[in-house]
């Protein structure tokens, strides 16, 4: 599986930079602070996409595209697919337009997924959706179920929804208040918030085991609002180590987020 070069996280960042000004209400100061940080950190981006690059086919749809850190990898990656790249915040929808504007096979959309698929914003995507992710989103959402069903009502059938949530309440903190989360999932909520979708659930696994250490420290503990930059450097530096002891003696059991990978039903309309 390739990775895309380190360089494209740069990248991420100066673009990050331009859509602070630019920021639409919807989105708080320390979230974009949060993930401007996240969008330095290379090797994490990298670690992070290839977690959920195996499950995307088709045209794509990227919820919640932020700063754009992911949307290059998936661009690069899948050129023959259509790239649909959305946010609910109007600042990060124009800069990603403008700066994706030459390429024919990217459009980016202002996207609510607490609205139902027959609104305008779903329609503005255009044309037919066989994979869609959601990277720290679900989260944000009130109705997280109603988004669910919505996500299910746009894809295709047999279409991939794939889902990168924060986990274990017990590591809720100061952080996730600041960017306003409503929750942090673990396997059995997961599940029965899909219970009520018409979803089947292919793969469930934890991921990122490493940084809850460094996260109840700095938000259960010290009460910090942003992600600290000299300990998300470091731990960047670390990552090509730390995947191979997550994925080979952790196996995935346990992490900081919980990655879920749903499949509509084939014959769903």
């Amino acid at each position: 599986m390739p990775i895309v070069p380190s360089r494209y996280c740069c990248h991420g960042w100066r673009f990050a930079r331009k859509a602070v000004s630019r920021m639409d209400v919807k989105y708080s100061t320390k979230g974009n602070q949060n993930l401007q940080t996240i969008a330095r950190s290379d090797n994490f981006c990298n670690w992070m996409y290839s977690q959920i690059r195996p499950f995307l086919h088709g045209n794509i749809l990227e919820i919640g595209s932020g700063v754009g850190s992911y949307s290059q990898r998936v661009i690069a990656d899948f050129p023959d697919s259509q790239v649909v790249l959305s946010d609910i915040d109007e600042g990060y929808v124009e800069t990603l337009g403008a700066q994706y504007a030459a390429r024919n096979n990217v459009r980016a959309v202002r996207l609510d997924l607490a609205n139902p698929p027959r609104r305008a914003d779903f329609a503005a995507i255009r044309v037919p959706i066989h994979s869609a992710f959601a990277l720290n989103v679900m989260e944000h959402i009130a109705d997280d179920v109603a988004a669910f069903n919505n996500i299910y009502e746009l894809l295709q059938p047999a279409g991939t929804y794939v889902v990168l949530v924060p986990a274990h309440m017990f590591l809720y903190n100061a952080i996730d208040k600041a960017i306003d989360h409503y929750r942090r999932y673990n396997r059995r909520l997961m599940r029965k918030k899909i219970a009520q979708t018409g979803f089947r659930i292919e793969r469930m696994f934890y991921f990122n085991f490493l940084s809850i250490l460094g996260w109840y420290v700095n938000g259960n503990i010290l009460k910090k609002e942003l992600i600290n930059e000299q300990a998300m450097g470091l731990f960047n530096k670390f990552v090509p180590l730390l995947k191979v002891i997550e994925k080979y003696i952790l196996r995935q059991s346990v992490g900081l987020s919980l990655i879920t990978v749903l499949r509509k039903n084939s014959r769903s309309g």
